[in-house]
This record gives structure tokens, sequence and C-alpha cells, in this order.
């Protein structure tokens, strides 16, 4: 009786998944460095607001992300992801109200 393993696709066969990782890399690298060593009178500057502007985005695509992978490919329903940033969004609510 031989069982049959479900194994990963390999990134040869998903072009779409190595493209996304790749760009995600790159925003990654290139953001705090246009913040940091782009002088502020160019315009390829970005303002700390901008990046802590992507910097949520990002945060929330890592979400989506786990979210869609734990869902979708185990099936299993994960209440965990939104207590923890629940979470997290109090804490800063928190730490914001303090800071007047």
């Amino acid at each position: 009786m031989s069982v049959t393993r479900r194994r990963w696709p390999a990134l040869r066969e998903d072009p779409g998944g190595t493209v996304f990782l790749a760009l995600v890399a790159a925003v990654a690298i290139a953001v705090p460095l246009l913040n940091q060593a782009v002088p502020a009178s160019s315009p390829l500057h970005l303002s700390t607001y901008s990046l802590t502007l992507i910097g949520k985005y990002m945060c929330y695509a890592v979400l989506a992300i786990a979210v869609d992978l734990i869902w979708g490919y185990c099936g299993i329903m994960s209440l965990g992801h939104a207590a923890f940033f629940s979470l997290g969004g109090y804490a800063i609510g928190v730490f914001a109200g303090n800071n007047k």
C-alpha cells in the first residue's frame, strides 16, 4: 500500500508566486532606502508618513496571505489571526490615547 504525499509546488511550477515574492522583497528593500538614503529635496524621497503607511499595507497583506493559506490549503478556520491583530490594535489605541 503506497501513500502519495501532496507536495508544495516548486518555484518553476508557480511563476506568479516567484514574481510576487520578488516584488515584496523589492518593496521591503527599496522603501526604507528611499526614506533614508535619498535627500529630502529629491522627488524620489519618501516621507516618514509614506514609510509607515506602506508598512501598514504590507502588514495587512501578510495577514491576508496568512489567512488565505490557512483557510485555503489547510481548511482550518483560524480566529487566532483576528485575535492577534485585535489585541495589537487595542494596544496601539491605548498607547496613542495616553500620549496626548
